[in-house]
């Protein structure tokens, strides 16, 4: 039984800052985006929806199971995966969740995580997944960060946004909500929000993991 939330993964930006698509960065030798879905498996039934949108075709020649996930749902170490088109990447991040949203059941619930952050420890990914309100943000050092947890009333809302208007953002669709509809769980992985889309930032990261005695994907 599916009955604990889809992650999804946004990878349909341009990394322009970045110079080349962070979800292809090498992490210990695999894709990053790989390695995200992998820190998901701890997850009874795990699913992972991933929005793809530039640089497409350089997923597919790096990993190219990503083209017959696609069509059909592929199992990646315990997980299964699915691969959803933006065709439309230039209007942004909420486009292509708008695009994977489509594509999710109705009455499931979703965590949503940018590619550029860390998927956090078990600890607080689970802490995130119990709560249980509308909306629920991760909290660390006084800092809101992802992934951030949204109920079937909240993200089905988000599919009527017109694309071409400012408010076309999850952040802005969030403040519009009623604050008692919002929790902000406090954790202690601060990985929540880093924001990792230049190469130093990357590196930085590699190197904290590296030298990290008590971090548990």
């Amino acid at each position: 039984m599916n009955d604990l939330p889809i992650l999804i993964l946004l990878a349909g930006g341009k990394s322009a800052r970045m110079g080349s698509p962070k979800g292809l960065l090498d992490y210990n030798g695999i894709p990053w985006i790989l390695e995200q879905i992998t820190r998901y498996n701890h997850i009874k039934n795990p699913r992972v929806y991933i929005g793809l949108g530039y640089d497409l075709q350089k997923y597919f020649d790096v990993i190219p199971w990503f083209k017959k996930a696609i069509d059909d749902p592929y199992n990646y170490n315990g997980v299964e995966v699915r691969v959803i088109i933006n065709g439309m990447p230039e209007f942004g991040a909420f486009s292509t969740l708008q695009k994977v949203l489509k594509k999710v059941e109705k009455h499931t619930e979703v965590i949503v995580q940018p590619i550029d952050v860390p998927l956090p420890s078990e600890q607080s990914l689970t802490a995130i997944i119990n709560e249980n309100n509308t909306i629920v943000i991760p909290k660390c050092n006084g800092k809101n960060g992802h992934p951030v947890k949204l109920k079937p009333k909240f993200w089905s809302v988000l599919l009527s946004i017109d694309l071409f208007v400012k408010d076309a953002r999850l952040d802005t669709q969030i403040r519009k909500i009623n604050t008692s509809s919002v929790t902000y769980i406090k954790v202690l992985d601060n990985s929540v929000y880093q924001n990792i889309n230049t190469k130093e930032k990357w590196n930085n990261y590699l190197n904290i993991i590296k030298h990290s005695n008590n971090f548990k994907p």
